[in-house]
């Protein structure tokens, strides 16, 4: 496994994260300039994350203590971080992380969250990324994706983008070109207009069209940023992907300096592949 590479997904999607919250909301404008100085809806600090990454690396941390993707753990994990961090998280997620504390079984609060709200949004696909890193085969990447978007997400299109993200996202960990990767993504994805959007197939191809039409990651968080509206996810997705292809290198250092998780990342990484 190349490792700048892992390490340039995770602090790719991290930064991007963090960069795009000071965004996330706003309308379009193509004069923006991405920073890191935190503010936007959620007052974040600079190098603050939102829910984005840290519900990926709930689901990363997870896999580095139980060697796999514990549903009961992640969704541990992730209640704890809402009763510490609540203000980023979205309806779904935290309604479904209140029926687990009362007593539900996961898998009947899932369902009845997705009965109810409906889990078209966007919350499982930002924190897909640590299936792409450690998925053994394209058809791991793509099984194991839609098992985990379902610990919250039930319905096809969250599903369905989270297949796509983490099988890209393996991809290029494994040696594919960005035209090889582009190829096997679903014309869903690269066709239509770019509505910045929580729903899951709207942000997910706003992340797969600023992929293919970046040259480098800086590019890329910038044209997320730019877009406003779900800004954060749609960069820490792209981010993600960005920073698997281009390496750590092309994560600007400042960034990688000023975030709060860095640590937890390098740890992370250290006990998976070190």
């Amino acid at each position: 496994m190349d490792l700048n590479r892992v390490y340039g997904a995770l602090f790719g999607a991290a930064a991007a994260d963090s960069v795009g919250a000071t965004f996330e909301g706003m309308m379009a404008d193509d004069s923006r300039i991405p920073e890191m100085r935190g503010g936007g809806q959620f007052s974040i600090a600079p190098g603050e994350v939102t829910d984005d990454t840290l519900m990926m690396l709930n689901l990363l941390e997870t896999c580095v203590e139980e060697g796999y993707f514990s549903r009961e753990l992640f969704l541990s994990k992730m209640i704890q971080t809402i009763r510490a961090r609540p203000k980023t998280f979205g309806n779904t997620t935290r309604t479904l992380a209140y029926l687990v504390e009362q007593g539900c079984y996961p898998e009947s609060a899932a369902e009845v969250v997705h009965m109810i709200f409906g889990s078209r949004t966007n919350g499982s696909v930002m924190r897909t990324l640590p299936v792409g890193l450690v998925a053994t085969s394209e058809e791991e990447a793509e099984s194991l994706s839609r098992k985990v978007s379902s610990f919250t997400h039930m319905d096809k299109e969250a599903l369905d983008a989270c297949s796509a993200v983490s099988l890209a996202v393996y991809s290029i960990l494994h040696g594919k070109s960005k035209e090889e990767v582009l190829k096997a993504v679903p014309k869903k994805y690269l066709e239509g207009d770019l509505w910045p959007s929580v729903d899951a197939l709207e942000s997910t191809r706003c992340a797969f069209c600023i992929f293919r039409d970046s040259n480098s990651y800086l590019d890329a968080v910038t044209k997320a940023c730019r877009l406003g509206g779900d800004s954060d996810t749609i960069g820490a997705i792209v981010g993600g992907m960005c920073g698997a292809l281009y390496g750590i290198d092309a994560v600007p250092k400042e960034w990688r300096e000023m975030l709060e998780v860095k640590d937890r990342i390098m740890n992370a990484v250290e006990k998976i592949w070190g």
